[in-house]
């Protein structure tokens, strides 16, 4: 009877092993499957700072005490089947063509800009200078005309910055011309007198008396 009983006994804790080792997670997938994830978490973070997964996993979790360390490969591929990061200069642009194509606008015109300083060789002035043009008009033959006048006003847009002139002509009173910088039609810009103001711009001096502002 004894025996009997001992060997039932030896045979339910023979099955009771093999269904908990049947039901219960490998060693290896466990490991893998905890490597995972406390990796994935990190993931994006790591690879900004340039730390690979890999790396970061072994560190991580390592053998402790009473445990056995997982095996190389499954680190490996659970450290594989993680997407990789994706930079940001990598990301799909969602902008509208405009936004996209700004840089290479403003380096254009940053080029075509120094190109025409060089060529034209102006003078450098600002609001206040008494300047003088020479213009050549289209509409009169290219015969050149000359126009004075303070400069009350500039406004630097690269090739498309443009200054206003005022001056007074007797009976005609205050005129006022605003001109392209790069004009083709300017042939010539002197600076008369050179004075020192306060403001950028200078439309007070609309206000003012002939006397005052007669250049």
């Amino acid at each position: 009877m004894a025996q009997t009983l001992r060997a039932a006994l030896c045979r339910a804790r023979c099955a009771l092993a093999a269904a908990s080792f049947a039901w219960g997670p490998a060693p290896a997938a466990a490991a893998a499957s905890a490597l995972e994830t406390q990796t994935r978490p990190l993931t994006s973070l790591l690879g900004f700072r340039g730390i690979t997964s890999s790396s970061w996993a072994a560190q991580a979790v390592g053998p402790s005490a009473g445990s056995a360390a997982p095996p190389p490969a499954a680190a490996a591929a659970a450290a594989e089947a993680l997407p990789p990061w994706t930079p940001t200069r990598e990301l799909r642009k969602r902008k509208t063509l405009p936004k996209r194509m700004q840089h290479l606008l403003t380096t254009l015109e940053e080029e075509k800009e120094a190109a025409l300083s060089a060529e034209l060789q102006q003078p450098e002035f600002g609001p206040g200078d008494l300047v003088e043009l020479k213009l050549s008009v289209p509409e009169n033959k290219r015969r050149v005309t000359v126009f004075r006048g303070v400069c009350i006003a500039r406004r630097n847009r690269s090739v498309r910055t443009t200054f206003t002139l005022r001056n007074i002509y007797g009976a005609a009173g205050g005129i006022e011309r605003t001109f392209p910088l790069y004009s083709p039609h300017i042939t010539e810009i002197k600076v008369v007198e050179r004075r020192k103001v306060r403001r950028a711009k200078l439309f007070y001096l609309r206000d003012r008396t002939a006397k005052e502002l007669r250049a």
